[in-house]
């Protein structure tokens, strides 16, 4: 068993060598064949799976943008302006969260 899992290690170093050399010429179908063993032997059939990130709701983003308008508003940064679109991010956001 250890002999054998050795033996692949040393065949996948050895195609990894191969492909990373600058002199060797591997034909076209060969160095496709080789990618897709390493790339088998590496990451297993299925490859790597992507991680599962989850998006907070609409409504929770509007009132995060909401809360940053009111505190650039409170340093005096258009604070009208901000202090109005922070009104209308809200109403839109308790719009947002009645329909779920």
């Amino acid at each position: 068993m250890v002999h054998q899992e050795s033996k692949v290690m040393k065949d996948t170093m050895v195609e990894a060598i191969a492909l990373s050399s600058p002199s060797g010429k591997m034909s076209k179908r060969s160095r496709d064949v080789c990618i897709e063993r390493l790339r088998i032997e590496l990451f297993g059939k299925d490859g790597i799976k992507n991680p599962e990130c989850s998006q907070p709701p609409r409504w929770e983003v509007l009132m995060r943008q909401a809360k940053q308008l009111r505190d650039l508003a409170l340093r005096g940064m258009n604070v009208r302006s901000y202090l109005k679109k922070a009104n209308q991010l809200e109403q839109q956001a308790i719009k947002e969260k009645d329909n779920e």
